[in-house]
């Protein structure tokens, strides 16, 4: 990952947010070697070798960019083969789900490398598989195959390689038959319960109820009972 990849992928999840239509996105590497094998080291200098850099490098650059896929309004699904190491575990972290090849690594070795993983970047994977899995992530710099990743929570579910594609396909057409309104709904609900453990307040819960209202709503139930709305 160099930072015009970081630059380019915030940017690129910031503009499909824009799409009332988007259903869901999905990131992926370029071919099967590798979802994403981390920072670009040859960038380390230039980038990262004040502190100065390294505030900008992990505050406006990565952080930026996992914000925006956190916040995207829809799903966001990591198609996950080869390794998937240090900033790419972090963008499958912040993904809604993640789906990996039985061949695919994890791990985030930057101790290694003499650093800590930045706090707001400890906080996604944390959040995701808890205290004892991100300390053996970070402390020992344990790697994971797919099977030991997908046990410990960090994914979502594993494929063999012959049936990845399809999985992916299936994935999106899954999203894609639920309620666009309600999607959204539910992307937003586990969000919150995600960033804020406070009790859901009155306004929070009467707000959802406004589906209620919606075509969307009223369409889907009449499928649901093998009938269609006569109105015009």
């Amino acid at each position: 990952m160099t930072v015009q990849m970081w630059t380019e992928l915030k940017a690129s999840l910031e503009d499909l947010s824009q799409a009332s239509d988007l259903r869901c996105v999905v990131i992926r590497g370029e071919g099967t070697s590798a979802f994403s094998s981390g920072a670009d080291i040859s960038e380390f200098e230039t980038y990262r070798s004040t502190y100065e850099q390294v505030v900008k490098f992990h505050e406006v650059y990565v952080n930026g960019c996992l914000s925006a896929i956190a916040e995207c309004p829809v799903p966001v699904v990591a198609a996950i083969q080869g390794v998937c190491f240090g900033g790419g575990l972090e963008i499958a972290a912040v993904c809604d789900i993640r789906i990996a090849d039985a061949g695919a690594r994890f791990g985030a070795p930057v101790g290694r490398l003499g650093f800590p993983l930045a706090f707001a970047e400890t906080q996604a994977l944390f959040r995701l598989v808890g205290p004892a899995t991100t300390a053996e992530l970070l402390m020992e710099g344990r790697t994971y195959d797919a099977a030991l990743a997908h046990k410990k929570g960090l994914i979502t579910r594993t494929v063999l390689s012959e049936t990845f594609e399809a999985a992916v396909t299936e994935t999106i057409a899954n999203i894609s038959q639920c309620g666009a309104s309600a999607t959204r709904a539910h992307k937003r609900q586990i969000r919150r319960l995600m960033l804020d453990g406070s009790p859901i307040s009155l306004d929070e819960r009467m707000r959802d109820y406004a589906f209620a209202g919606t075509d969307e709503y009223r369409q889907g139930t009449l499928r649901f009972l093998g009938r269609t709305d006569q109105r015009r």
